[in-house]
C-alpha cells in the first residue's frame, strides 16, 4: 500500500535537509518517541531506516526529517506533495521509557539529529518534567 506525502519543507538554505510528514495511520498510532521507520521508495529501490520525529494519531501522520546523504535520500528529497512511498515499515526500534523524574530532563541534539529530540521532549513535558533542550547546528560564518 503506498503512502501519499502531505507535507515537504525544505530546512535551511543547502537544499539537503528537508522534513516530510506522511499518511501512516496504523504507524501513527503505535509510534513513541524512539522509534523509526523503513522506507523504501520504489520497486528498484532499498530500504532505509529514518527516525520518526513526530507523529499525529489523530491525523495518522508521522513526519520525518532526513539529510540529503547517498542514492535513496537524493530519491527521496526529489518526491512532492502528493507523491507516494511504495513501503513504510514501522514503528520500529525500542520507544524511549518516559516518567515523571525529580529533576530537570536535559535533551542535546545537533544538526539532523536534533529530529528526535522533539518527540522526547514533548512526551517527557507531557509527563510532567521539566525539559531543558540545548541544540546546535553548523553556521556559514
Amino acid at each position: 500500500m503506498p503512502f501519499e506525502i502531505l507535507k515537504k519543507k525544505e530546512l535551511g538554505t543547502s537544499g539537503i535537509v528537508f522534513e516530510m510528514v506522511i499518511l501512516t495511520p496504523l504507524i501513527a498510532k503505535k509510534a513513541y518517541a524512539g522509534n523509526f521507520i523503513l522506507l523504501r521508495i520504489n520497486e528498484t529501490g532499498e530500504r532505509f531506516p529514518l527516525t520518526i520525529a513526530d507523529y499525529d494519531r489523530e491525523k495518522g501522520t508521522i513526519t520525518i526529517v532526513f539529510q540529503v546523504v547517498g542514492k535513496s535520500t537524493k530519491l527521496l528529497s526529489h518526491l512532492e506533495l502528493g507523491d507516494k512511498i511504495l513501503d513504510v515499515v514501522g514503528p520500529l526500534g525500542n520507544d524511549i521509557h518516559i516518567k515523571k523524574y525529580e529533576y530537570p530532563v536535559v535533551i542535546i541534539g545537533g544538526g539532523v539529529g536534533i529530529a528526535p529530540c522533539y518527540p522526547q521532549a514533548k512526551e517527557l513535558k507531557e509527563a510532567g518534567n521539566k525539559v531543558i533542550s540545548i541544540l546546535g547546528a553548523r553556521n556559514t560564518g
